[in-house]
């Protein structure tokens, strides 16, 4: 299994629907075709974040899908690009991840197709 991590920082982009976006996260935690465990957290460190936690036998098509609802989605691109990154366990665990997205864009990211 392999776990794909999206974390948001809220306060990088003022007026985050940080509530909606927790539902949504959780529409996606529902779909047993593509999601077999989750866990959901939050916390402060230099700041408030919150951890979504997925996971996965299909990365790819679960990235594909978390991109549609959500960091597509025309309420949040704008929200998600400034605070939020999303990464995915290799198949030795968390040693070798891919980064998939970051607020920053000087941070490489690898493309789906490469999960």
């Amino acid at each position: 299994m392999r776990y794909l991590s999206v974390q948001i920082q809220p306060e990088r982009s003022p007026g985050i629907d940080v509530e909606r976006i927790s539902e949504l996260f959780q529409e996606l935690a529902d779909r047993d075709d593509l999601v077999l465990r989750h866990s959901f957290d939050n916390g402060q460190d230099n700041g408030a974040y919150f951890n979504f936690t997925f996971g996965t036998e299909r990365p790819a098509e679960l990235w594909f899908a978390m991109q549609e609802l959500i960091f597509l989605a025309q309420e949040h691109q704008s929200h998600m690009a400034a605070a939020s990154m999303a990464m995915c366990s290799g198949e030795a665990g968390w040693d070798q991840y891919a980064q998939l997205y970051h607020w920053n864009p000087e941070v490489p990211v690898v493309p789906a197709t490469a999960l």
